[in-house]
């Protein structure tokens, strides 16, 4: 079958969508502004919680988003991954390696993000719109990772501008600031490996 990258493609792209809407649905559903469950009478928040899940992990609250986004990323992944770059310049070793390192950590990035939600009823929860933006620092990471795959220069411009983004991000929320280092040294590192072939890039 010779269209079966684009299949991959098409497939992951269908599964990616149907995943974000079963995400958005559930937010929408299960996780209220503090104003309105405030107004829930105790009755109320047990049936609640209960019937969206909240007092169970946060792999069985979101089961139905993740059996979805799995398939999903690991199938239009593959298509990039697969599909040869348009600049034929031979990958070192280390720098492949990096690259599908960097990928996988910013899927754990965008994950921790989007599964950290705040959910209702807790006192020092994050803000929403904090998690969402990390998750989608994570996204525009994973997204240049797959870019630098390529040989796109833009990818590298990408990953730099959104790992710093997220590294301010995590010391100005009084985050780890271990994890800041890790993330600009992964920039540092990604820079060093591709100082040889920079010139090359499209």
């Amino acid at each position: 079958m010779k269209n079966w990258k684009v299949i991959l493609l098409v497939t992951g792209i269908l599964l990616l969508i149907a995943a974000f809407a079963v995400y958005a649905a559930r937010i929408a559903s299960c996780y209220p502004s503090m104003n309105i469950y405030a107004q829930f009478i105790p009755e109320q928040v047990k049936g609640f919680r209960e019937s969206c899940k909240l007092d169970s992990p946060l792999t069985t609250q979101f089961k139905d988003f993740l059996v979805l986004f799995f398939p999903g990323i690991i199938l239009f992944s593959a298509y990039w991954l697969w599909t040869r770059p348009r600049v034929k310049n031979r990958r070192a070793g280390q720098l492949s390696a990096f690259l599908l390192l960097l990928m996988f950590d910013s899927l754990l990035v965008m994950l921790y993000g989007l599964l950290g939600y705040p959910a209702p009823g807790i006192a020092n929860a994050p803000a929403a719109w904090a998690v969402e933006a990390i998750a989608a620092l994570g996204f525009l990471s994973y997204l240049a990772a797959l870019a630098l795959w390529h040989w796109k220069r833009w990818g590298l411009l990408l990953f730099q501008g959104a790992s710093i983004a997220l590294a301010a991000f995590i010391l100005l929320g009084g985050g780890s600031l271990i994890l800041a280092a890790v993330i600009a040294g992964g920039v540092v590192v990604l820079s060093l490996l591709l100082r040889p072939v920079r010139n090359q890039m499209e």
